[in-house]
């Protein structure tokens, strides 16, 4: 689609310039459907060569300038300005790495300290805790938090078991806040 511009020499009088404001503008003037550049010209009308637009960044966001009047005719312009603090937090949201849950899943089953674990709780318990595992995946941590932390209370977890399953989940993406409950309690 063709962007025009409405100006007389370098002076702009109105940008963009659209097809219904060429009609509005010379409404006693027919003009062919997709009207030329030599068309328009005798209107002071004109095509915007098009340039292509900068990809926004987190800090920086792309904004239109006013073409500007160049030997080949008028030229698209974009140039940036500072990202705001919503916009910071929307790309922030946006791009943040997607919980992996499932590689979390396999890594912990596949460890020989997580094995260990499991052996040395009862039955009930690790079952929960696998189930709570699959629903935290999903969305719902309240069964495997609960167990995990009757686990560490009775001080079934060593601080290097601990340890290593925080990185993992670390590595793995998964919500602050899952990972912050993964600290046992701290006895009053």
């Amino acid at each position: 689609m063709a962007i025009y511009i409405h100006a007389t020499d370098n002076t702009i009088i109105k940008y963009p310039f659209s097809r219904s404001d060429l009609s509005t503008t010379f409404p006693n003037v027919s003009f062919p459907p997709s009207p030329t550049a030599e068309d328009l010209a005798p209107f002071d009308v004109f095509p915007v060569a098009p340039s292509p637009r900068p990809a926004d960044t987190r800090d920086e966001r792309a904004v239109e300038g006013d073409p500007v009047l160049t030997d080949s005719g008028w030229q698209q312009i974009w140039s940036t300005r500072p990202a705001t603090d919503a916009e910071i937090t929307a790309w922030d949201i946006a791009h943040a790495p997607q919980p992996q849950w499932m590689q979390f899943g396999l890594a912990m089953a596949t460890s020989p300290a997580i094995a260990a674990l499991y052996a040395a709780v009862p039955g009930p318990v690790a079952n929960a805790l696998s189930i709570g595992l699959s629903d935290a995946a999903k969305g719902d941590d309240r069964l495997f938090l609960g167990m995990w932390q009757r686990i560490a209370t009775d001080g079934a977890i060593a601080p290097e078991l601990l340890d290593q399953i925080i990185a993992a989940a670390t590595s793995y993406h998964l919500p602050a806040s899952f990972i912050q409950a993964l600290q046992p309690p701290i006895a009053a």
